[in-house]
């Protein structure tokens, strides 16, 4: 990864100024290709395949396995921003301030804040459905949640979102510590890095 870092800046520097969104583009799938690889180095086999059929937001989804009925499932040990109004809305809105105390100034700072997080909502799930949704994908159940769905580590999805800053490190006893220190440092680097959620205002 730094070595294709450093490999852009050179030739930006021999051969004039650089596109930025094409660079952010190779930047982004060389970050989701990465961890992608890294998941399967880390957990190896014993995954169960299926297709994404639906995208309710950036991490709850909709997979159909061969000959069997669509079902519901929530990624875990991350969160998402939300992209419809609900309660969890006011608690995402104290992560954006944390995030992000010093700005921007706006005269309605509330109605701000509220649009600003479900509009990062809408963007983890656009990441999600552009990168994922009509695929085969692979993944660990994890049981059920109170709300019925089945909770699951998707191969190369966890980890992305939380790489490109789209979802938050959620707390769960069941995933591995060599996985909860993975999130945790990938968090960081985005954090670090203004990636996703962490992008200046």
């Amino acid at each position: 990864m730094k070595k294709l870092l450093l490999l852009i800046m050179l030739v930006s520097g021999v051969f004039g100024s650089v596109n930025w969104e094409k660079f952010e583009l190779i930047i982004n799938k060389a970050v989701e290709e990465a961890s992608m690889a890294t998941d399967r180095e880390l957990f190896g086999d014993g995954w169960q395949n299926a297709k994404i059929v639906r995208v309710v937001d950036g991490d709850t989804l909709i997979l159909k396995q061969d000959n069997k009925k669509r079902f519901k499932v929530r990624l875990i040990a991350l969160d998402t921003f939300e992209t419809k109004f609900n309660h969890r809305v006011f608690k995402q809105m104290e992560i954006l301030k944390n995030i992000h105390p010093n700005g921007p100034k706006h005269k309605d700072k509330y109605i701000y804040t509220v649009k600003k997080v479900l509009s990062l909502g809408f963007k983890a799930k656009e990441f999600v459905s552009k990168r994922y949704k009509n695929k085969i994908i692979r993944f660990h159940s994890y049981g059920v949640d109170k709300y019925g769905r089945t909770l699951v580590w998707i191969d190369g999805l966890n980890f992305a979102l939380v790489r490109m800053g789209w979802a938050t490190y959620y707390p769960n006893n069941q995933i591995s510590k060599q996985r909860k220190a993975y999130l945790l440092d990938l968090s960081r680097d985005a954090n670090i890095n203004h990636r996703g959620i962490f992008k200046r205002l």
